[in-house]
């Protein structure tokens, strides 16, 4: 189990970067705006849904490590508990342990 632990975790935290950057892009060539759209950054890499989520919402889920944004549904309740729910998206926190460790590990700076 704590491999296949480490790859939702790392699997996820690929998804973290891609919407890192599309926040990024987004603060530096729009004009600020109600909602992004981001990735689900759940652990099935295959996954691609998008949602739309406002950008001091976004920010506040990037300022804790653990958490992460998904689409309902999407959680994998062996590595994450779902802390809040929205109709489009919700958001989960990693279990103390291996999961924790690997979403700080990726965290991005």
């Amino acid at each position: 189990m704590s491999e296949r632990t480490r790859r939702i975790g790392e699997n996820e935290a690929i998804f973290r970067l891609f919407n890192e950057e599309v926040r990024a892009l987004t603060r530096t060539f729009t004009v600020p705006a109600e909602t992004m759209t981001v990735v689900c950054e759940c652990g099935v890499r295959s996954c691609s849904v998008r949602f739309q989520i406002s950008p001091e919402e976004y920010a506040a889920v990037r300022s804790d490590p653990a958490l992460f944004v998904l689409r309902p549904g999407h959680d994998m309740p062996e590595a994450e508990t779902v802390v809040e729910k929205h109709e489009e998206y919700w958001i989960v926190r990693k279990r103390p342990g291996l999961p924790a460790q690997v979403a700080e590990e990726t965290a991005p700076e």
